[in-house]
């Protein structure tokens, strides 16, 4: 098996991955995921066996408020292993390497929301850990009425302070993420930010910092909307009208540098993951 880089492949990316998941994803998506994070560019790596592409993975770049300090994470995504290739070391070995790179690129810290087939790889080949999971809330959606918030193209003036252990998002992470990207975002701002997205059924609160939660279940055109609030924050949800669910998302994670621990209960929203 040989480890190369797929940034430049996308083709033979998005065919491998079509055959894994049975939906071929948009070139022109992987190529913005992947190139156009104002962070850092993914790293991509493909596994070449028998003249053929048989396994990917790659690593998305975040900044991260961990204890105070901003430090650079990672969230590996898009992780896949042609069926036929499947129980051969493939996609250990692509992400023990990816991992490498990784550090390199001054990543201190990676966390992932895994299947149950990477999940056992990753906590019993390579080291991760298991982290407190995230507890998904719903709230109904609000009968329309007046939003404070004007809703915007784009964001121009959006971030938060560094409270708890967290990705840290400014104006261009943002907009990357949520207003470039292909998938539709409502995006509200005034006195803070929101982003709402869908999911199915369910309107999807990716993004909010700030006195917004109102606004964002009254924007949603779903029967309901879901959120993820940081622990700090979840009396503020529940004032707002936002209940838990039983629906919690597992939690990886693995520190790359000795000097710093991992730590044990850092929050995600739902726009900060894959998964969403």
């Amino acid at each position: 098996m040989r480890i190369v880089d797929g940034a430049s492949r996308l083709g033979e990316l998005a065919d491998l991955l079509g055959r894994v998941w049975g939906e071929r994803p948009d070139e022109a998506e992987l190529g913005w995921f992947y190139a156009r994070n104002p962070v850092a560019p993914a790293s991509v790596l493909l596994a070449e066996e028998d003249g053929g592409v048989v396994g990917a993975a790659a690593i998305s770049f975040m900044r991260m408020s961990v204890g105070g300090e901003q430090v650079l994470g990672g969230m590996p995504v898009h992780l896949a292993t042609d069926a036929a290739f499947r129980g051969r070391g493939v996609f250990s070995a692509l992400q023990a390497e990816n991992e490498e790179r990784a550090r390199a690129a001054g990543a201190r810290l990676l966390y992932v929301v895994p299947t149950p087939a990477s999940a056992s790889v990753l906590l019993d080949r390579l080291g991760w850990t298991a982290l407190s999971s995230l507890r998904v809330w719903a709230r109904l959606r609000a009968v329309r009425g007046r939003v404070r918030a004007r809703a915007v193209e784009r964001f121009d003036d959006a971030g938060q302070a560094a409270t708890g252990d967290r990705v840290l998002r400014d104006a261009a992470w943002l907009n990357w993420r949520f207003a470039s990207g292909p998938r539709r975002y409502t995006l509200l701002e005034g006195g803070g930010y929101a982003a709402v997205g869908a999911r199915g059924r369910l309107g999807v609160l990716a993004a909010v910092e700030g006195h917004l939660l109102g606004d964002a279940a009254a924007v949603t055109d779903r029967h309901a909307i879901v959120a993820a609030p940081p622990p700090w924050k979840r009396r503020r949800y529940a004032l707002a009208g936002y209940v838990p669910t039983t629906k919690t998302l597992a939690l990886l994670g693995k520190s790359l540098d000795p000097a710093l621990p991992l730590p044990s209960r850092p929050h995600f929203e739902l726009g900060d993951l894959d998964v969403f």
